[in-house]
Formats: C-alpha cells, sequence, structure tokens
C-alpha cells in the first residue's frame, strides 16, 4: 500500500534539492561574468597605466640624472706637462670630480694629457696608473704599467721629463713627500735607461718652466 504522505515528503526534499542546484548554478554564474568583467577591467587599467609613460618623458629622466651628476664636488689639482717644444714642464691646472684617493685621481688626468692645445703629454701615449698607495711616512708609491717605459732610449730628456712629471704632480698634496715609481708591481732600476726610480724621488722643479 502506498505511503503518500512519504512520497510526498521526497518530493518535497527532490524540490529543495532542485532549487538549491539552480540558486548554486546561479551564482557561479553570476561570479564568472563579474569576475571577467573585473578581469578585464584590471587588464585595461593595466594597458592604461603603461600607457601614461610616453617617450616624451624619458628625457625628462636624463635631465634629473645629469642634474644629479653636475652636483658632484669639483676640486683643482696641478699637473705637469711638456710645453710645446718638449723641453721643459709647465704646471696646468684642471678640475676634476672630489674622490677619495684623489692622488690617483690626479695621476690618472696626468695620463690623459693637458687641457691646453699649447702642451704635451709628459707621459707615454697608453700610460696606465695599477695602484698608489700613501704611506705614513709620506712616501707615495706608484705603480704603472708597462707603457710608461715606451720612451725613446736616445731621448733622456723625455725621460726625466716623465719622471719629474710624476712626482711634481703627486708631492703637490701636502701629505705626499717623495714618490717610489714601480712598474707592473716591480722596482726598476730606470724607468726608460737613463732616469734612476729605484729609490723614492723628492720633488724636483729643475725641469719646471718659470
Amino acid at each position: 500500500m502506498w505511503d503518500f504522505n512519504r512520497l510526498r515528503e521526497q518530493e518535497k526534499q527532490h524540490r529543495a534539492l532542485r532549487l538549491r542546484l539552480l540558486l548554486l548554478a546561479i551564482m557561479v554564474g553570476a561570479l564568472l561574468v563579474f569576475g571577467g568583467c573585473s578581469l578585464s577591467e584590471r587588464l585595461q587599467s593595466l594597458k592604461g597605466s603603461r600607457a601614461q609613460v610616453q617617450p616624451g618623458d624619458l628625457p625628462e629622466m636624463a635631465d634629473d640624472l645629469e642634474s644629479t651628476a653636475d652636483l658632484q664636488e669639483m676640486t683643482k689639482v696641478v699637473l705637469y706637462f711638456k710645453d710645446g717644444d718638449g723641453r721643459w714642464l709647465v704646471p696646468e691646472r684642471q678640475e676634476i670630480p672630489k674622490v677619495t684617493g684623489i692622488g690617483r685621481a690626479a695621476l690618472e688626468a696626468l695620463c690623459r694629457g693637458p687641457v691646453s692645445r699649447d702642451l704635451k703629454p709628459s707621459l707615454p701615449a697608453g700610460t696606465e696608473v695599477r695602484g698608489v698607495n700613501v704611506k705614513p711616512d709620506g712616501t707615495c708609491v706608484v705603480d704603472l704599467n708597462q707603457a710608461a717605459t715606451k720612451i725613446p732610449a736616445q731621448n733622456s730628456k723625455a725621460e726625466a721629463l716623465a719622471v719629474s712629471a710624476i712626482v711634481n704632480t703627486l708631492t703637490e698634496f701636502p701629505t705626499v713627500k717623495k714618490v717610489q715609481i714601480l712598474i707592473e708591481g716591480q722596482i726598476r732600476e730606470t724607468l726608460a735607461g737613463h732616469i734612476p726610480i729605484d729609490v723614492p724621488l723628492p720633488r724636483n722643479m729643475a725641469f719646471v718652466k718659470e
């Protein structure tokens, strides 16, 4: 015999289940629709933010970098170069960035050569500074590369001017009393066959034009 009450109860349960499934389907659909819109909006926003950076903005960034560079403190140093005839040394004031290890910076400027067209380099082309170290007793040890020795063997005057240019440039600094020149980390008897550099050398103004 059929239990109609039980059947009606089961039918109610089935209807409630179908209703819950329908509501769940509606909610999932709504999330997909609105979630998709949100994702699309975020992508559009991202594209918009990228579009805000225009090529014309880049020069302004470059200007800012240049302005920062202009703020670097400069200092004047005295360097010694050959005169037009190559017979004497002439002091030249140059402005270089004020950095730690200013002695090395000055020597590197000496290697680069003079600013004035009336002067000539006092060191051979390709001369590079490998190291500079000032000892507590005031001795400045300078290490140069092999190119510093590339002076014609018969030109002892050019060799003397090169040595004096190095020593006089560095002794412009009050903490430097003497200069010991090394080549590739080694002590040599002479720079290029004539001028002794195996001992620390004091300031020598004999080759400087008055």
